[in-house]
């Protein structure tokens, strides 16, 4: 039975995970490379903000103790960084963290750039740091323009690893409380929240906090991974969630904790997720995974991103580039590391599917299913003028084997006869996923330049077009193998290129300029 598009058209697609992008930490942005991925993503996708750890890494710079003990602060780095971002419409979603060594109380640390992970001293000197840092940025960039960025109070403080303290959840509210009324002494228009948890941690307990002590707060933001799953049950087969819910429900979960507190009309943000995998506790890997850079990782991007778009505010993959150090960094072509492109920028599955989805514009259009598709499929459409756009995946979950390809029937409603031209961009491995094809080449360290070539062609997605009659439908057909997912578009075909030689007698033309040149 065919899945039938109708002309009826519904709200837009929200895409909240077109609101944020990641970055590893703030001193890689030093680096051009990683701009000139930002650069490349901006121009293909456009997110309006960026989060990354580390602002306040000794590797910044950003605060030093004088010899009185009085502190010192600076942002050269800070502002060299800010200023890129915005120049490519990127607006901070700020991080406030590590601890500055001058202020930290312990020399516990963290990744492989040793960020300082501890609490403060004197918790009036961190309040200090992000008043004075909070002061400065409306100084360089104006009130009007802060107002819009979002400040986040530290990463992870639920895990030991992110914040070393016998009593994590008590200093977390003083680090929290310090910093929410440091950025609101400066304006209180200007947006602060956390706990930036993982494992969507302590959200009720945040809120019950802010509202018990009446600390501001302007959104809430934790995260979760598909690894959390094995993590948390010991494998995805022992976990009580059904087949692929698990992130959809932690999702689900945390929306209803915020609309049914005292606090109900807090933002949502997820900052940080990604395509991370495995079916064991005893596979989960945090530095060689396949899922990251394969096919399989893009239609997970694809499932959930379709899935959850009307249950946050904004959702953020971690990360956009391989160019990433919390471990030492790879110079490998394909590396199982973060990024939706490699270190030189080629694009997964993961980037492509961002990209496509990226394409749908206008409101959403009803669809009549007619039966119940296999479990990880989807399609979605959307019209803008008189364009359809539309995207569909065949999504495999990892424990379900292999699977036939799904073949599908479409029908799409048109209210204007005629011809229109179908095109399809498809993901599929060799085309729209390099990595597989790099890898049955014998994973070279150091490609030809041929080879990078092919490599980047192959890392794009397979294009075709098709010229279709409409008289009250148009109809086609979806064929998608497990892990594949394509865009596709329907616009009318326009009037054809008007050849110059009809408005124009070329011939008469050049006999008059060479007649001209002739009588000078």
């Amino acid at each position: 039975m065919a899945i039938e598009i109708t002309e009826k058209t519904t709200e837009k697609l929200n895409m909240p995970w077109k609101k944020t992008i990641t970055v590893g930490r703030a001193y890689d942005l030093i680096r051009e490379d990683i701009l000139n991925h930002l650069r490349y993503l901006q121009q293909e996708i456009g997110y309006s903000y960026i989060r990354f750890h580390a602002l306040f890494d000794d590797s910044m710079g950003v605060v030093k103790r004088r010899k009185d003990g009085t502190l010192s602060f600076q942002w050269h780095h800070v502002d060299k960084i800010y200023d890129a971002l915005l120049d490519m419409g990127l607006r901070p979603f700020v991080e406030l963290n590590p601890m500055p060594e001058a202020l930290a109380s312990g020399a516990t640390t963290m990744f492989h750039y040793k960020m300082n992970v501890t609490p403060p001293r004197k918790f009036e000197e961190w309040g200090m740091l992000v008043e004075k840092f909070t002061e400065h940025c409306v100084d360089r960039y104006g009130l009007d323009e802060v107002k819009k960025w979002y400040f986040e109070v530290w990463n992870e403080p639920n895990l030991q690893c992110f914040w070393d303290s016998e009593t994590p959840q008590e200093d977390y509210w003083k680090l929290y409380d310090a910093a929410a009324f440091a950025v609101k002494s400066i304006d209180s228009d200007l947006k602060v929240g956390g706990p930036s948890t993982a494992y969507a941690g302590w959200v009720k307990e945040m809120i019950e906090h802010c509202t018990s002590n009446d600390v501001p707060i302007d959104f809430v933001s934790t995260h979760v991974y598909q690894l959390d799953e094995p993590i948390d049950f010991g494998s995805v087969k022992a976990s009580p969630h059904e087949k692929g819910q698990f992130m959809i429900d932690n999702f689900k979960s945390v929306k209803k904790i915020v609309r049914r507190s005292s606090m109900p009309d807090l933002e949502i943000h997820w900052t940080e997720w990604n395509a991370q995998t495995a079916t064991t506790k005893g596979d989960v890997t945090f530095v060689d995974n396949k899922a990251m850079d394969n096919l399989y990782g893009g239609s997970l991007v694809a499932y959930n991103c379709i899935e959850l778009d009307e249950v946050c505010d904004s959702m953020a993959y971690w990360t956009a580039s391989d160019i990433f150090e919390e471990h030492p960094l790879s110079n490998a072509p394909f590396s199982c590391t973060y990024g939706l492109v490699t270190n030189k920028g080629i694009p997964k599955a993961t980037a492509n599917a961002f990209r496509l989805m990226s394409k749908l514009r206008g409101n959403k259009l009803e669809i009549n299913l007619g039966e119940d598709l296999p479990h990880g499929c989807g399609v979605v459409a959307t019209k803008e003028l008189k364009t359809i756009n539309g995207f569909a995946y065949n999504h495999l979950f990892i424990t379900n084997g292999d699977r036939k390809a799904w073949s599908q029937a479409v029908s799409v409603m048109v209210s204007e006869k005629g011809k229109y031209l179908l095109t399809i961009a498809c993901v599929k491995v060799g085309a729209g996923s390099a990595k597989e094809v790099w890898k049955n080449i014998g994973n070279p360290q150091n490609l030809t330049p041929i080879q990078e070539e092919a490599i980047r062609k192959m890392a794009e997605p397979e294009y075709s077009f098709k010229i279709l009659d409409a008289t009250d439908s148009i109809s086609f057909d979806i064929v998608l193998n497990s892990n594949e997912f394509l865009y596709f578009e329907l616009k009318p075909v326009d009037e054809r290129a008007v050849s110059k030689s009809v408005e124009y007698d070329l011939n008469k033309l050049n006999k008059q300029l060479f007649t001209d040149e002739a009588t000078k």
